[in-house]
């Protein structure tokens, strides 16, 4: 009774696994039927064409678009550098400052992600010295009348702070609360417009590089007596990215409120390499 109810069931099994095959090279025998009656029709057009003596040309055309649009990011770059007769000393003294400097930064508004380091190093700091009292009348003095004298270790710390702009984030107050606070290098400011932003614009930008891109290879065709019949490729060039404006800056910590004004507007572009089909 068991062998037979085994062999039932493994009939069974057996009738399943044929549907489901059976199926399966139904779907995949539509599939190719698909591909081939697309394949067919390509080769009927490039055959009439050849009746014709139509020869199809291809056209390699760069589309490009650019917009204006305000900065809403401010990159500011300040640092600590302290000298000391130590290392540690050095390293501990610019530790306190940039502290000092970072919490008067936030104190202004500023969030803590928008605070980073960029740049920290300490290091030796040597000076040349007379080997000999003699030497001191020549001069210059020949490299064997010197030797560098090790005076003291150099600690550089130094932070971005990304400013936005929208939100009322005075550049100003952030540079001068750093300085206020221990911050004796100001590197500089870029002004830039944020990916955010960016992305409000690509497809607006995208849309126009393609339509150049287009208007181009029509007033091509048309000068040859051609017309475009198709597209065979498209890509997007390196993308829409703005340039930065970098502005440098000198801060006096005894001086009125630091004035910066934000560029007026920047300008964001984008291109697309398309290849038509002319005939």
């Amino acid at each position: 009774m068991a062998n037979r109810m085994s062999k039932k069931m493994m009939g069974i099994t057996g009738a399943g696994i044929a549907v489901v095959f059976t199926l399966l090279l139904a779907f995949v025998a539509v599939q190719y039927t698909a591909m081939d009656a697309r394949a067919q029709e390509q080769q009927q057009q490039e055959n009439a064409n050849n009746a014709k003596g139509v020869e199809r040309i291809e056209l390699s055309v760069i589309g490009n678009a650019t917009q204006k649009i305000r900065p809403d990011m401010a990159s500011i770059s300040v640092g600590v550098e302290v000298q000391e007769k130590t290392a540690g000393e050095a390293a501990r003294k610019n530790a306190e400052i940039m502290s000092s400097v970072i919490e008067a930064i936030k104190a202004t508004g500023i969030r803590e992600e928008q605070i980073s380091t960029n740049y920290y190093s300490v290091y030796p700091v040597y000076e040349p010295r007379s080997k000999a009292e003699v030497c001191i009348a020549i001069y210059p003095p020949p490299p064997e009348c010197l030797e560098q004298v090790l005076v003291g270790y150099k600690a550089v710390n130094s932070i971005t702070v990304n400013v936005e702009l929208d939100k009322a984030q005075d550049i100003g107050k952030v540079i001068d609360a750093a300085v206020n606070a221990g911050a004796n290098q100001v590197y500089g400011i870029s002004f830039f417009i944020s990916q955010e932003s960016l992305d409000v614009v690509r497809a607006s930008l995208l849309d126009k590089a393609a339509r150049d891109a287009r208007s181009k290879a029509e007033s091509v065709a048309i000068a040859l007596n051609l017309n475009v019949v198709g597209v065979k490729s498209v890509s997007i060039m390196d993308g829409y990215y703005p340039v930065p404006i970098y502005s440098a800056l000198r801060v006096d910590a005894a001086q009125a409120a630091t004035p910066i004004v934000p560029p007026s507007e920047q300008s964001v572009s984008a291109s697309v390499q398309v290849i038509f089909w002319l005939e």
